[in-house]
């Protein structure tokens, strides 16, 4: 959930200077009383004292402007009593003096003031964020800037475009947003305006939406850096900024930051006592601590928050009972059904509100369906589930559908229906891809676009540049023309000529080097976005780990159950390669050392073997291999090692040995030897049909290897292979890449 956030165009700076003004007269008095009164109206939390200033700033206009009336004046002196009304909470009197002043306004034609005067009608829908209320507020926002087009208001302007793209990006309409901001931005920038945070906020938000997240942490602490530092009312937009920045950082899995980011938000509503915006905060950090395991602690932080803070029942944003879905989810993972029934029963209810956000009750659907599946209700989840399919149709909520279909193939995993299982996966696998290339193409579009317009600016620059030059050539030939009276003159004119020439060159090159620098910049997104696929592949590995964990559950046969748990170290081997691609500097490389100490822990940790007095020591070379040869190295590792644990020792326990290092004849050696009872005297290598030696004898093929076994005070298994040249290499000796 986001948090909205209306600023102030008027600084406090420019409130000051005009307060210190004491020479003004005429109009000019009268407009500088207005926008002091202005200020005052619309502060967040005015003071009596404050609303006071303002009635008398409007008081003395009306007084100046009496002696020689003038209609576009007293329209404006209408406006801000209009604001008065609805400072003091006196709504319906301030909308209809309002409402009557706009017909004033569009006989008088004065396109500014009737801005003003829409963007002022718009902000009586700014209670609220029900469907209608924000389609009304949207409709009064483009007649404001139907009527600031074309003017030298800038600002306001540009303030109209912000709140337009802040409506947008609530109702996902993101393109349309998008569009708004930067036209939002380049308004501010036209008027050299400086207090930006909130549109660079917003530039945050919109590149978290696309799955750009380091752009949008990048825009957000540049917000924060500007709310920070100006001496404006911030402290809504901080809140807001640091909210964003969590959810930036529980994207990138950075769960440490997003709790420090979501902590200082919830600092500052809890020093504004905005109760509402405390328990959006609260389920916030909630979901950071439930994505680490840690439901005990989510659920005593919840604890402490309804203990001290009231939960209001105005509920801003169509988002129901917020403690009830919370503390469902808390239950849910600490699989203690009996008392997560109360808060379901809850949920259902709310389900039923007419109010309610449809993503909001889609959010509600999932957990109901989750409970219903924990207790074994399985004709309630599938009603459930239907509901939610119609729901996310009718949205066309493509990513929720996906998560749909999650849910359904838990169900039917659990009911022992695996071919309605398997579809149901498959369409949730479909989805999640289609939802993962329309986000990528959307960014390379962005991309592509901000290209175009950087190259298209580069240009105009250089058509400016040579038509520059052709005046220059023009004038230089009328100047030889009519000032031919010697040789050392003429000789000045040709050295001018050569001169004006070097410097065209000069700017020229400086548009190359321009040029250059943005196909690098390219280069790095391009080569952020191959990371991002990496990210993707793992956490698609890590759900099919996920998937097998579920599926063992359901299974009695322990052999069945050792396969999935053997398959699940084998993904998890692939898996492991994938986060060292993108988490590392060199996404063509993987450096093995790292690599195979992180196997060794993750296969330690799964058969507990300190308990069993297993120690297992690694020795490996400094190398970095290219990933196809790194990924069947991973798999020989896991199943060798896997072996050597379960079938090598007995209770006195032993050491298992893994070495790769590079041989004097250019091949690398890879060894998995152990201390143990070794093979059985008949046990034939090349006979065995197990599909652990299987695997074993194809990836060494696959390596180009020669795969040998000794079984000797324990076995040995080495592989030795050829060191491939890596793909980047290749493309470097090409010359595709430096």
């Amino acid at each position: 959930m986001i948090i909205s956030v209306n600023a102030q165009e008027i600084t406090r700076r420019h409130v000051d200077s005009l307060l210190l003004q004491n020479n003004l007269t005429g109009t000019n008095h009268i407009n500088s009383l207005l926008e002091l009164a202005e200020f005052y109206t619309h502060l967040r939390h005015p003071l009596t004292s404050q609303l006071d200033s303002a009635a008398y700033f409007i008081i003395q206009s009306e007084q100046l402007n009496g002696r020689s009336p003038k209609p576009n004046i007293s329209n404006h002196i209408a406006l801000m009593r209009a604001a008065l009304y609805k400072a003091k909470g006196e709504l319906k009197m301030g909308q209809s003096l309002l409402e009557r002043t706009i017909v004033n306004i569009r006989e008088s034609r004065d396109k500014p003031l009737l801005g003003k005067a829409y963007f002022e009608l718009s902000e009586y829908y700014s209670q609220d964020f029900l469907q209608q209320s924000m389609i009304s507020r949207i409709y009064y926002l483009n007649k404001a800037v139907n009527a600031l087009e074309g003017t030298n208001h800038l600002v306001e302007l540009a303030r109209c475009y912000r709140l337009l793209a802040d409506l947008h990006q609530m109702k996902n309409d993101y393109t349309q947003s998008f569009a708004e901001a930067k036209k939002a931005l380049a308004n501010y920038r036209l008027a050299r305006y400086t207090e930006t945070q909130g549109i660079y906020a917003l530039m945050g938000r919109l590149y978290y939406t696309q799955g750009d997240y380091k752009k949008a942490i990048d825009y957000e602490l540049m917000a924060l850096k500007m709310a920070t530092e100006s001496s404006a009312d911030n402290v809504r937009l901080l809140c807001q900024i640091n909210n964003n920045l969590g959810y930036d950082f529980v994207k990138l899995g950075d769960s440490q930051k997003a709790l420090m980011y979501f902590s200082r938000a919830l600092d500052i509503a809890k020093s504004e006592k905005d109760n509402i915006t405390i328990y959006l905060l609260a389920g916030n950090i909630v979901d950071v601590y439930l994505r680490s395991g840690q439901a005990q602690k989510a659920k005593a932080f919840l604890t402490g928050i309804t203990q001290k803070f009231v939960y209001p029942k105005k509920r801003l944003y169509e988002g129901g009972d917020g403690v009830s879905q919370t503390y469902l989810k808390i239950y849910l993972a600490l699989k203690q059904y009996d008392i997560a029934r109360q808060y379901c029963d809850e949920l259902i209810i709310q389900t039923k509100n007419p109010n309610l956000n449809l993503y909001s009750r889609s959010g509600y659907y999932e957990l109901i369906i989750k409970f219903y599946i924990g207790i074994g209700r399985f004709s309630e989840a599938l009603k459930y589930l239907k509901m939610n399919q119609d729901l996310l149709q009718k949205v066309g909520n493509e990513n929720d559908m996906g998560t749909n279909d999650v849910l359904w193939f838990s169900l039917d995993t659990a009911q022992r229906n695996y071919q309605s299982a398997i579809n149901h996966l498959t369409k949730a696998n479909a989805i999640k891809d289609s939802v993962f290339n329309l986000t990528k193409s959307k960014q390379i579009e962005q991309l592509q676009i901000e290209f175009e317009t950087q190259q298209k600016e580069a240009q105009i620059t250089l058509l400016n540049q040579k038509s520059r030059l052709e005046r220059a050539n023009l004038q230089q030939a009328n100047v030889v023309k009519n000032f031919t009276i010697g040789g050392i003159f003429l000789l000045l004119v040709i050295a001018m000529l050569l001169y004006r020439q070097n410097l065209h060159k000069q700017k020229s090159n400086e548009i190359i080097t321009s040029k250059n620098t943005l196909l690098e910049d390219l280069l790095k997104q391009k080569e952020w976005l191959l990371k991002e696929v990496h990210h993707r592949v793992k956490n698609n590995l890590q759900i099919v780990m996920s998937i097998l964990n579920t599926q063992s559950a359901y299974l009695q046969n322990d052999i069945a159950i050792e396969a999935i748990k053997g398959s699940q170290h084998r993904v998890n081997a692939i898996a492991l390669l994938h986060q060292k691609l993108y988490s590392g500097g060199n996404i063509a490389l993987v450096s093995m050392p790292s690599y195979i100490s992180e196997l060794i822990n993750y296969l330690s940790d799964s058969f507990d073997t300190g308990f069993r007095h297993i120690k297992i020591i690694q020795a490996s070379d400094p190398l970095n291999l290219d990933p196809a040869q790194a990924v069947p190295i991973g798999l020989i590792l896991n199943e060798a090692i896997t072996n050597a644990i379960k079938y090598a020792f007995d209770r006195r326990g032993g050491e298992i040995l893994v070495s790769l290092a590079m041989h004097e004849s250019g091949n690398a050696v890879l060894k998995v030897s152990d201390t143990g009872k070794g093979l059985p005297p008949d046990f034939d290598f090349s006979e065995t049909s197990s599909l652990g030696m299987e695997m074993m004898k194809a990836l060494g093929k696959q390596l180009k290897g020669k795969f040998t076994v000794e079984n000797d005070s324990g076995v040995t298994l080495t592989i030795i292979f050829p060191i491939e040249q890596s793909r980047a290499e290749v493309f470097a000796e090409k010359g595709y890449i430096d």
